[in-house]
């Protein structure tokens, strides 16, 4: 039984060693994106405080300044998809 037990150990070697990486690489992933997305907070705290500060969003464009996108936090609002049979869409696409 250790010969069967220790061939399917090492067949099994590679596939581990394959999660093991894909595990790896998934979380660094996820450390970048929430590494970039703390990035991205604090430019636009930087560019709110330049504008605080008496500069305009324009004056700090032609500076060569990038404006930070406004993201929106939570989800988003009344995103629900009604369904319309084809004979009601037909009737409101006529009218």
């Amino acid at each position: 039984m250790t010969e069967i037990t220790d061939r399917a150990q090492e067949l099994l070697a590679g596939r581990i060693d394959a999660v093991r990486k894909l595990s790896e690489r998934q979380r660094a992933a996820t450390q970048a994106r929430e590494s970039a997305d703390a990035a991205e907070r604090d430019a636009a705290t930087a560019w709110t405080e330049a504008t605080q500060a008496g500069w305009t969003s324009a004056e700090l464009r032609k500076l060569g300044l990038a404006q930070p996108t406004n993201r929106r936090g939570g989800r988003p609002k009344n995103t629900r998809i009604t369904r319309r049979s084809d004979t009601s869409a037909a009737s409101t696409t006529d009218a």
